[in-house]
Parts: C-alpha cells; sequence; structure tokens
C-alpha cells in the first residue's frame, strides 16, 4: 500500500457549478456535518453536504470514499476554515490520519489538503485544490522525514523537490525512488510503480520543471528503512501568475 493523493478526489476532485462570490459562506455547521459524516461513514449525507457529488456521480463519489475507509477503517477527519481569498472564496483545511492493514502489514495515513471553496451555507460547491500531502508509513516505528517542496509555481517554472529522513542514517541503509504522477493514475487510485535506488545521501533531491500549462503537478515518493517504509504523495499548484 503506497500514498496517494486520497483527498483529492473526494472533496476536492472536481470543479463543479459555481456560487457566486458575494454569496459564499462557508458556515461553521457545514463544516461539522461535513466532518461528522466522514467520521461516521455517512455516505448519504456526503453526498447530499457535496454539491459536487451531482457532477462526479453520487454513487462515485461514496465508492471513493468507501474505499478509504475500506483501507484506512478507523479514519478520522478534521475540517477547519481558513482565511478567505482575494476572489471571495473561502479555504478549507482538511487533515486525516487512520491506521489500516494488507498482507499481515501495518499502515498508518497522515494526509493534509487545503481548498478554495464556495458554499452556500448548506452545501459545498465549487472547490480547487491548492496543496496537499498523503503520507503512510509501515514498519517498526514512524520514522520522520520532511518534504520539501512549494506549494504553488509558475508555468515553466524550475523548482526543488526534496524528501529527506530528518535522523542521521548513521550504518542504515536507505532506498527508494520518486516517480510523477499522472491525472490518469489520480484517478485510477492504484499505487504507482516507483524505480528504486540506493539513497546514500539521505534522502531523495529533485529538480522539477513544471508543465507550461496551469493545473496541477502530482508525486509520489517511497523509502525503504530497515526500521520502516515511508511512502508519500505531494501535489504542486501550477499558476500563470501568483
Amino acid at each position: 500500500m503506497t500514498a496517494t493523493p486520497w483527498l483529492s478526489l473526494l472533496l476536492g476532485g472536481v470543479l463543479s457549478f459555481q456560487i457566486p462570490a458575494a454569496h459564499a459562506q462557508l458556515s461553521g455547521a457545514l463544516l461539522d456535518q461535513l466532518q461528522s459524516a466522514l467520521n461516521n461513514g455517512d455516505t448519504t449525507a456526503l453526498a447530499d453536504l457535496v454539491a459536487s457529488a451531482e457532477e462526479i456521480g453520487g454513487s462515485e463519489l461514496e465508492n471513493r470514499y468507501s474505499e478509504l475507509r475500506r483501507q484506512f477503517p478507523d479514519s478520522q477527519w478534521t475540517l477547519e476554515a481558513g482565511k478567505d481569498l482575494a476572489d471571495g472564496r473561502n479555504t478549507l483545511e482538511v487533515r486525516v490520519i487512520g491506521n489500516g492493514s494488507q498482507d499481515g502489514r501495518d499502515f498508518r495515513l497522515q494526509a493534509s489538503q487545503t481548498l478554495a471553496v464556495r458554499s452556500d451555507g448548506r452545501t459545498l460547491g465549487s472547490q480547487e485544490v491548492l496543496a496537499e500531502e498523503s503520507i503512510v508509513r509501515s514498519g517498526a516505528r514512524d520514522l520522520a522525514v520532511s518534504v520539501l517542496a512549494p506549494k504553488t509555481v509558475l508555468t515553466g517554472q524550475r523548482y526543488d523537490l526534496d524528501v529527506l529522513m530528518d535522523e542521521p542514517l548513521k550504518d542504515a541503509t536507505l532506498a527508494g525512488g520518486l516517480t510523477e504522477l499522472t491525472e490518469a493514475d489520480l484517478l485510477q487510485e492504484e499505487s504507482p510503480e516507483i524505480e528504486l535506488g540506493a539513497l546514500n545521501a539521505g534522502g531523495i533531491f529533485k529538480t522539477i520543471q513544471a508543465p507550461y500549462q496551469p493545473g496541477r503537478q502530482a508525486w509520489a515518493a517511497l523509502l525503504l528503512h530497515p526500521e520502516g517504509t515511508v511512502s508519500i504523495s505531494r501535489t504542486v499548484r501550477v499558476v500563470n501568475s501568483l
């Protein structure tokens, strides 16, 4: 089991109908209802509260959410309103943690997402993913890692993406790799194939050129350490101007 952008295919997976900026209102009551539906596995309430469910199909939304719950049955969600944007949209901070098992191995999920959203106060309308990161750990202990990359870059810009072990390797051997995720990879929700190699410097260091069209770039990394495995996905937003 490796990390995929779990959240983008749920709350932030599509752009749906537009609610005028003047009427954007992300209410505390709506956030409480969304958080309760997510934490209680209430797919019917979730579909009712997310207006974009009609765009992608209510059953598809339920299937995606149910798959995440299947892999991480005790997943717990936290939703908080962030700062409003200059264009009138609200921001929504989403965090989820959970535990799962597969083939006799235990896995621990930690994911976060920042969304730009519109809302009429009763349902969540259009959403845009501003930032997202997912980390899945397994093994004897939770190895501490740092992912160093900008959240937003300009089209065509070169930027660095580094994935580092926070503790010195000492005598440990570290292996790993990094691969870009296509839109098809994201939609299929399948673990990507990552070519592994020795990481004698203690991490992954990559210089990347952003695409020349706005959108997003998603990356998946895998680190193999004698005391555990860390799988990471990171999404970088690509824009025409900052």
